[in-house]
């Protein structure tokens, strides 16, 4: 089992383990397909669903989080007052190092997808 340090100043002082355990595993697969789900199924619904599939969304990705790291109450209670696009990139990160790929990896990601019209 691999075991990486994330550091979220907003957070806490000190770094977080991730675990690359089977539990965690399971967590990053279910997150992903909750998200998924909810994307599918809000493609031609109107303004009331799509709000209610925003909820759920966040809320899967609180709930993923919260569930990596292992979040108190308090550092909860932080995460919800992130910034949301701070909090997505957490979320982006975490996924990441559980794939395996390296803070470098994550960055070279997110600057091809920033540069490739087709991600806009």
């Amino acid at each position: 089992m691999e075991i990486k340090t994330i550091t979220i100043p907003e957070l806490s002082k000190k770094a977080f383990k991730v675990l690359t355990s089977n539990r965690n595993m399971k967590r990053v697969a279910e997150y992903q397909l909750s998200v998924l789900k909810i994307s599918e199924s809000i493609e031609e619904k109107g303004a009331l669903e799509q709000a209610e599939a925003q909820i759920k969304t966040v809320d899967a990705m609180l709930s993923f989080i919260r569930a990596i790291l292992d979040l108190d109450d308090e550092n909860y209670d932080r995460l919800m007052d992130l910034d949301y696009n701070e909090t997505q990139k957490i979320s982006e990160k975490l996924v990441g190092y559980m794939y395996g790929l390296s803070d470098e990896d994550l960055e070279e990601a997110a600057s091809a997808g920033a540069s490739d019209p087709k991600e806009a």
